[in-house]
């Protein structure tokens, strides 16, 4: 019980553990900022990850549409609703 009391009392104790407190907790750049920045920044990596599977994937399909014909009819009928002549275009919408 007297050792832990001499241990408590020294100053180097002391003063050691208000050096921790300090960088632990009252600093600007604390422990626990430290690792909300870390979850933050792997957030940024995946989604940094997900766009750039998202612009492969727009690459392939602007090279397939400027290769083939085909493609790029299909694309222009679905996406822009476009026609040939002496054609009817019906457009169903999902109702919910």
């Amino acid at each position: 019980m007297k050792k832990t009391f001499y241990i408590l009392k020294n100053k180097y104790f002391i003063s050691s553990f208000i050096l921790l407190l300090v960088l632990f907790v009252f600093e600007e750049t604390h422990v626990f900022r430290l690792i909300k920045m870390n979850f933050h920044v792997n957030d940024l990596i995946q989604q940094n990850n997900n766009r750039e599977k998202e612009i492969q994937k727009v690459k392939e399909k602007t090279i397939q549409l400027t290769t083939n014909k085909d493609a790029l009819e299909k694309f222009a009928r679905e996406t822009y609703y476009m026609k040939k002549k002496d054609e009817v275009v019906y457009i169903f919408s999902e109702v919910d």
